[in-house]
């Protein structure tokens, strides 16, 4: 009756997990889908100030009778290259820095540039993204709809503008 028994229990999980560290694989496959899909931004819109009257004349946007052919306006946004260029080269920065910086004893710093190059791709892409399709879509639509010649883009969008006349 007196005697006792030792169990030993042994952790189930190691105390440590394996630590979870950004790749450079996904920042690669970011900037490949990046610069794949720029083209599938773009949009366009486009306006004619005025027309043709009953008799065949010009009218301009009010209706009133004018010598010359009515001024149109096609604008085709697009991604900005400035804006693909940061982007790339936020992804260049983040490849290559920390293999660097790990080689030359500094492997904590190399991982806080790559961490900080992921924070820097989100926010390009989301943010960029917001901004220039809100900019677009608000700014330069209204730009056109007040029959402005020379409407303005956003500096992450590039807008082509093509100015011309009527023709009937």
């Amino acid at each position: 009756m007196g005697e006792t028994q030792t169990v030993l229990a042994a952790p189930v999980m190691a105390p440590e997990g394996r630590r979870f560290r950004p790749r450079a694989w996904g920042l690669v496959l970011i900037g490949v889908v990046a610069v794949l899909t720029s083209g599938t931004t773009m949009w366009s819109v486009s306006s004619g100030y005025g027309g043709v009257d009953a008799d065949g004349g010009w009218t301009d946007g009010a209706g009133n009778p004018v010598t010359t052919a009515p001024p149109t306006v096609d604008v085709v946004a697009h991604t900005a290259p400035a804006a693909l260029a940061v982007l790339l080269l936020v992804v260049v920065v983040g490849v290559v820095v920390p293999p660097t910086l790990a080689r030359r004893g500094r492997p904590a710093l190399g991982e806080a540039v790559r961490w900080g190059a992921y924070a820097a791709v989100l926010v390009v892409v989301v943010a960029g993204t917001l901004v220039y399709t809100v900019w677009q879509g608000d700014v330069v639509v209204d730009q056109v709809h007040r029959q402005v010649l020379e409407p303005h883009g956003f500096p992450w969008g590039g807008v082509t503008v093509t100015t011309g006349h009527m023709t009937r």
